[in-house]
């Protein structure tokens, strides 16, 4: 085979490899990165964490303290987020509706002026922290669109997650309010057995 023939195979298999390669790592980062959220069972990773009443630093652990039976809902919005805004006027309905739920708001923003507007906005229907935001708080929380839901058990373990917004909140709701009264009745079942 002449050295030209060679050159031009070695060429073309150069290619197929370097082809192979760029697919393999774009689903790679696709995986990486297209899921919102860190994954269910997972832990929350503690950051530091002040309450919008007393403005003092509170452990970490207060966001998702619940009875054992119930589910902690978190709502991580941000005030930039003009879809979080138009989300806080329905805060106080899905509070009253959803009342046997415990639902907390973190407030991502590193200006507490605006983390009060937003918590004013939602009529302080909800109990709500403020999270000091930046790249490596959204790092380690995985979350790249807002408003966000975390569904976390009284450990912190992440039970589930979703984007959410004006429309599709009340569906999520409902969905977990479902899951969470089967599970409530199974356990009492349970204990009621034994």
């Amino acid at each position: 085979m002449p050295i030209w023939q060679q050159s031009m195979l070695a060429l073309w298999l150069g290619i197929a490899i370097l082809f192979i390669l760029l697919i393999r790592l774009s689903r790679v980062a696709y995986r990486e990165f297209a899921e919102d959220g860190l994954l269910p069972g997972l832990t929350m990773p503690p950051l530091p964490v002040h309450s919008l009443t007393t403005d003092e630093e509170e452990p970490f652990s207060t966001i998702y303290e619940a009875a054992e039976e119930r589910h902690t809902i978190l709502f991580v919005v941000d005030y930039g987020c003009a879809f979080c805004r138009e989300m806080m006027p329905i805060v106080p309905k899905l509070a009253e509706r959803y009342s046997n739920m415990p639902i907390k708001l973190i407030i991502m923003d590193k200006n507490v002026e605006q983390a009060r507007m937003m918590w004013t906005l939602a009529r302080g229907a909800l109990p709500a922290v403020r999270v000091e935001s930046d790249i490596e708080v959204v790092k380690k929380w995985r979350i790249h669109r807002f408003p966000f839901a975390y569904v976390i058990n009284e450990k912190g373990v992440i039970v589930a997650r979703q984007s959410v917004n004006k429309e599709k909140v009340e569906h999520f709701l409902d969905q977990l309010l479902k899951r969470e009264n089967k599970n409530v009745l199974r356990r009492s079942h349970y204990a009621a057995e034994n």
